[in-house]
């Protein structure tokens, strides 16, 4: 029991017993034949049973009588059904990142002044070993740390008195939190009830439908949490091709029900359920099988939002859930800067890029276009305009969680372009060094990233390069929507080498590359439309073939579709749909599913170049010798592709299908066409793939056209 405070606490758990100190005075004996002892062998200190992650769902809904803290300080906070310490709900609270001690969860609770309370709840968090979770209760002034806990239910206790006949109960948070759980709160005086409004959280109001916070499940564990009218639910789910992979009947209790999907594997579907009266709702969803609470975010891995559209109200949720570590994202000069130096940032960029921090989320911010203060509201050209540029840039950089600041959008497109100047590379060199001159003065070490091309313009790059900029810069970046590479997006190969051996050669140095912008639409009206399977399995190969080749981040275009209309060709570029009636979590294209399986399955492992797995074969690898991923696929036609291997290797699919091959003679081979298959392996003494300097596959496509399939919105 420690003392501290003003208030006792307690972890209670299973302790070994003391050693028991005997007083008697032993009597003499005769001194004995001195014969060897043996040294006692030590008993070792038992070690903690790991815990399961916990497999609760969580569901978008109230706690009643609990006020929860505002969504940019602490980032989830919900009820979640299933394995509960007491009846079938507790509160949820995820914060990846948590800047100041926040009260995530508060509730007054009547008591009487001078009375002698115990404090107890139970809590968990989703790590499997024991870790200190940065959370406590407080009641008053007191406080009951959480201390070491895991996925168990573990009780914490504490005592209190009241000096009023109201008390404020809060659950804070310290620090960031993993898939915190509480449970079954209790305040109560000795032989007294419990004190405590919906303690054990048991009461929730939701609207109607599927409830989850994400549409990408935990493989262990995977369910529906749903909020229908009392009685039988029936449900089903359907694979790609329709057929039904599973289905049953739920008995939906106090409105809500969690609909277990334990034979459901790693994979894309459709869930559909019918309530009790007749009333239906479906939604596409995913299955991983990521190891956490949650697929854990990739800093190499970015988003194009658009957070002044109503629809990105909240995309933190989808943004991290899919493992994005960034988002891109305008932030306009003129929305913001409405008195010359004064600075007042628009409501949808302080709460939605606020959501995205808390989410453990970056922004890179786009600064952007012109203002009606400065050369008319053109694109900056007058010395003026340049300066008040670079100095709205250090605004940025000082209100937000930014991971770096990219100078303009497509200063080199027409559309975007209308200053005095025009869109030579010599008129945007001074944007990036005021930009850069500013920004040092508030944070010196934050990125600057200079291009942001409309397609890779190779001969606009080799004009910025002599004047300079390279020098204001910590990486460039382009948008390569060129039809040549937005047919094959191999052709990055090309392109990734060409800019490589320009800035040598112009610049007298390499930036790292950024593809700020890439991707493709579903959408037919221009007739330039892929399908959704088609535009998961681009995503694949554009990423690994910018990693492949260097490339420090890629950024997808992007995140939602900005239109309902599925033949709209600028609407349809997301990698989720829009929100449907009755469904809480943005449902996830294909494209979605295949991102997140690609970000859980890499698992942080750094871009380690290609290898050569055989003729026409592509090839990206990560991981270092003990630990590697290598992926292989072509686009010109099956190819067997051969990949050492002293053990088993995990084979995933884009589709999200895995296997176990063994090697023969030291490797495994498995064919391939253009969907990439992901070869995993862990041995102590692989060799480490060497990285090839240049292209060593064969096929390796060429320019054919320039004609830009660039989408009409940054």
């Amino acid at each position: 029991m420690l003392v501290g405070g003003g208030i006792t606490y307690a972890a209670l758990s299973n302790g070994d017993p003391e050693p028991i100190a005997s007083s008697q005075t032993p009597t003499p004996t005769p001194t004995p034949t001195l014969t060897p002892t043996p040294t006692p062998t030590p008993t070792p200190t038992p070690t903690p049973e790991p815990a399961e992650v916990p497999t609760s769902t969580p569901v978008k809904a109230m706690l009643d009588g609990w006020q929860g803290a505002d969504s940019r300080a602490v980032a989830d906070i919900m009820p979640q059904i299933g394995e509960a310490a007491d009846g079938r709900m507790s509160a949820f609270i995820n914060a990846p990142k948590v800047s100041e001690a926040t009260n995530a969860l508060t509730v007054e609770v009547p008591v009487e002044a001078g009375t002698e309370y115990t404090l107890t709840a139970q809590v968990r968090q989703g790590t499997i070993d024991l870790a200190e979770a940065n959370a406590e209760l407080v009641i008053g002034d007191e406080t009951v740390p959480f201390g070491e806990i895991n996925g168990d239910w573990s009780e914490i206790e504490g005592s209190f008195r009241a000096d009023s006949d109201t008390a404020t109960l809060a659950i804070r948070v310290t620090g960031p939190v993993d898939a915190l759980g509480i449970d079954d709160i209790s305040l109560a005086a000795s032989g007294g009830e419990n004190v405590v409004p919906n303690g054990s959280f048991e009461q929730v109001s939701s609207d109607w439908g599927v409830r989850n916070n994400t549409l990408l499940l935990r493989e262990t564990g995977a369910a529906m949490g749903v909020s229908l009218p009392d009685g039988d639910a029936s449900w089903s789910v359907s694979a790609r091709d329709g057929s039904e992979v599973a289905s049953g009947t739920e008995k939906v209790e106090d409105g809500f029900a969690r609909i277990a999907l334990d034979d459901v594997t790693q994979g894309y579907y459709t869930f559909s359920v019918t309530d009790s009266a007749g009333r239906s709702v479906s939604t596409p969803f995913g299955v991983i099988d990521y190891a956490g609470a949650t697929i854990a975010t990739d800093d190499r891995f970015g988003v194009a939002t658009h957070v002044d559209q109503d629809w990105y109200v909240d995309a933190a949720d989808a943004v991290s859930a899919t493992g994005f570590g960034l988002a891109r994202n305008d932030v306009l000069w003129d929305q913001n800067e409405t008195t010359p130096g004064q600075y007042s940032f628009s409501s949808h960029y302080t709460d939605e890029f606020g959501k995205f921090s808390s989410h453990g989320v970056q922004l890179l911010g786009i600064v952007n276009y012109g203002n009606p203060l400065y050369d008319g509201g053109n694109t900056p050209a007058s010395p003026a305009a340049v300066e008040a540029f670079g100095a709205y840039a250090a605004a940025i950089a000082q209100n937000f969680d930014v991971a770096g600041l990219e100078v303009f959008n497509e200063f080199n497109h027409d559309r975007f372009q209308t200053g005095s100047c025009g869109s030579a590379p010599a008129c945007y060199q001074p944007l990036v060094k005021s930009t850069a001159d500013h920004v040092a003065a508030v944070d010196p070490d934050l990125p600057i990233v200079a291009g942001s091309t409309a397609n890779y313009d190779g001969d606009w790059f080799r004009g910025l390069w002599p004047t300079g900029a390279a020098d204001s810069a910590d990486a460039m970046s382009f948008h390569p929507y060129n039809k040549w590479i937005y047919d094959t997006p191999e052709s990055l190969s090309n392109v990734m080498t060409e800019a490589d051996g320009d800035m040598e050669t112009l610049a007298g140095k390499v930036l790292p590359i950024w593809i700020t912008e890439f991707g493709w639409t579903t959408g037919a009206e221009l007739g330039q439309q892929v399908s959704r399977d088609v535009q998961a399995e681009r995503l694949w190969r554009a990423e690994l073939t910018a990693f492949g080749y260097g490339a420090e981040k890629y950024f997808w275009y992007d995140l939602i579709d900005d239109s309902t209309d599925g033949n709209n060709h600028e609407g349809n570029f997301g990698m989720y749909e829009r929100k449907r009636d009755g469904v809480a979590a943005q449902p996830p294209k294909p494209a979605a599913f295949a991102q997140a399986l690609l970000i859980n399955t890499l698992d942080g492992r750094e871009a380690a170049g290609r290898t050569d797995a055989g003729d026409g074969v592509r090839t990206a690898v990560f991981g270092s010798d003990d630990s590697t991923v290598t992926a292989v696929w072509s686009f010109d036609g099956d190819r067997e592709a051969t990949i050492e291997a002293s053990g088993p290797v995990t084979v995933t699919s884009l589709t999200g299908e895995v296997s176990t091959l063994e090697p023969t003679d030291g490797s495994v081979k498995v064919t391939v066409g253009s969907s990439p298959l992901l070869i995993e392996q862990a041995t102590a003494d692989s060799d480490e793939p060497t990285p090839s300097p240049s292209p060593s596959e064969s096929g390796t496509p060429t320019p054919a056209a320039t004609a830009s399939t660039k989408p009409e919105d940054d």
